[in-house]
């Protein structure tokens, strides 16, 4: 293997163990209001969420749940779907997850 290959696999290991590890922080640090949001988006089906001068909009569908992040500017950096199920229970599960992730993409995003 050459080194530069090496040096790659160092740069993207790097960046995976600080993007995960900020959504486990972000889960801890945010769970109240993960929990406040996903009854929120449940009973509204969508809503909006200011965070380091981007928007989140999330809407939920009948079989997941999907993020736009907006930059200061208007424009849409970034989407993302995901299959949380049909059952509300499984939404319930999984929801505050998908707001630490949609949180760290917006972050990692400013940074680079």
């Amino acid at each position: 293997m050459s080194p530069n290959t090496d040096e790659n696999t160092l740069r993207d290991d790097a960046w995976d163990a600080r993007y995960f590890g900020l959504i486990l922080e972000l889960e801890e640090e945010n769970s109240s209001r993960y929990e406040s949001q996903t009854l929120r988006i449940l009973k509204d089906k969508s809503f909006e969420l200011s965070i380091l001068n981007s928007k989140i909009k999330y809407q939920l569908t009948r079989t997941g749940c999907t993020f736009y992040i907006y930059n200061s500017n208007g424009f849409c950096t970034e989407t993302s779907w995901t299959r949380m199920g049909w059952r509300k229970a499984s939404k319930i599960k999984a929801l505050p997850n998908f707001f630490a992730k949609s949180e760290a993409d917006a972050q990692i995003d400013r940074a680079i």
